[in-house]
């Protein structure tokens, strides 16, 4: 007779198509940290006129990032988180356009040494991921108060 255990049972991940996959990838947190710390190292780089490092280090890291992730990791779990879900609405694929957008503005004011240009591809790319977050959805009130 075996003595019962108490621990929890791990739930099977549950498996997501590519389409999931790919879109779930971005809200990872090693994906994030390598996205925003390249962009940015990039960003320095671009400011000395160092092209080719600023490429490599701008989209190398991103790009085997994605596929280390899209191809081994368990992303199901983030298929339920705010970021998930926003990432996962078929109405939030503008952003991607918008992010690469911004990313563009920022290197290229990196490259012609303007603080301005950079401040403000920064900010394309914060309203790109923030859009869907922080704007509310048609229809929906906000909570009433108690006085």
């Amino acid at each position: 007779m075996g003595i019962p255990s108490h621990s929890p049972k791990k739930e099977a991940p549950v498996r997501l198509d590519i389409r999931e996959r790919i879109l779930l990838h971005q809200v990872h947190p090693a994906k994030l940290v390598v996205d925003w710390g390249t962009g940015l190292i990039a960003a320095w780089l671009f400011w000395d006129h160092n092209l080719p490092a600023a490429l490599i280090v701008g989209f190398l890291p991103s790009i085997l990032i994605s596929i280390y992730l899209i191809l081994r990791v368990d992303l199901s779990r983030y298929r339920e988180t705010p970021l998930g879900r926003y990432f996962t609405s078929p109405l939030t694929r503008p952003r991607d356009p918008v992010r690469l957008f911004g990313l563009i503005v920022m290197w290229t004011g990196a490259w012609f040494n303007s603080m301005l240009a950079v401040a403000a591809g920064l900010g394309i790319i914060i309203f790109g991921w923030g859009k869907g977050l922080f704007v509310r959805k048609r229809g929906r009130t906000a909570p009433k108060r108690r006085s």
